[in-house]
């Protein structure tokens, strides 16, 4: 979303003359903060020195659904390939934060909404959360964790593809995941890094796995005992699913309401606006 405001700019010629250079506002990180670029008849060069040709900007212009980073004299697509699952993992850019792109398959909303708004409203249902502890049980780009961390959470965070954690690194709005002391990242299969808490270990619980095709095991009674087990008493739970006015949401949904009201969950309840449903220990 960077790279056609630049061709623009140039096209245009409408940038500022600063002794004998041209400037141009941008943002050097996915649009996370705002910056002063140069550019001449090659290309444009950020205050780090890496330099984006144009005709490298032209073909990142026509990819609406990759982000880029510049490194040294050359760009290269934000995208890893796992070895684990075999899936390509990559970010897509949106209005605000990058959102993952896993097989083809978004992990977050999009459509009308930004994946920063879609965060707020997957932690709403989880009530106030300065002072608690949070167990996020999938980390993906790591903006629950890092967002419930600002509010006053000490946050314990679940990833288990080495790909999507890459993707993180690489992620200029995922940095806050690795620098921030109030949030405790884990790699592994959550269904099996769960075994390792102790009962009653969280406040709240914010469960957002892959769609119900990707990973089955974690929308089912066994997992949901576990969450159940590690959630302390009145303690809130969030479970993501998807849009429940859609067929598959409808469906996913019911199985799952049931399935938490048998492994001990009350107040099972609807989250239409947050895409999802919530419960109490």
């Amino acid at each position: 979303m960077q790279a056609r405001p630049l061709l623009e700019a140039r096209r245009l010629d409408t940038t500022l003359i600063d002794l004998g250079t041209t400037r141009i506002d941008t943002s050097a990180d996915l649009g996370y903060s705002r910056t002063t670029a140069q550019y001449d008849d090659e290309g444009v060069i950020f205050a780090s020195g890496a330099r984006a040709s144009w005709p490298a900007l032209e073909h990142i212009a026509t990819d609406d659904s990759g982000c880029y980073e510049v490194l040294g004299d050359h760009t290269e697509r934000i995208q890893q390939m796992s070895t684990w699952s075999g899936r390509l993992a990559s970010l897509y850019p949106t209005t605000g934060p990058p959102a993952l792109l896993l097989s083809g398959t978004l992990m977050h909303r999009i459509k009308g909404i930004h994946p920063g708004q879609d965060t707020q409203r997957k932690l709403q249902p989880l009530g106030r959360l300065a002072g608690v502890r949070v167990l996020d049980t999938a980390t993906g780009l790591g903006y629950t964790a890092i967002d419930a961390a600002r509010a006053g959470a000490r946050v314990v965070t679940v990833e288990w593809d080495p790909a999507v954690i890459d993707i993180e690194r690489r992620n200029p709005w995922s940095a806050e995941l690795f620098a921030c002391e109030m949030i405790e990242r884990h790699q592994g299969d959550v269904a099996e890094v769960i075994d390792s808490f102790e009962a009653a270990a969280f406040d709240r619980i914010l469960h957002d796995p892959p769609v119900f095709a990707l990973a089955g095991d974690l929308y089912g009674g066994a997992f949901y005992r576990q969450l159940r087990r590690v959630l302390a008493r009145r303690g809130r739970l969030f479970h993501y699913i998807g849009n429940l006015e859609s067929p598959s949401g409808a469906r996913v949904s019911r199985g799952v309401a049931r399935r938490l009201a048998e492994a001990g969950f009350e107040d099972v309840r609807l989250q239409p606006d947050a895409f999802g449903i919530s419960a109490r220990g």
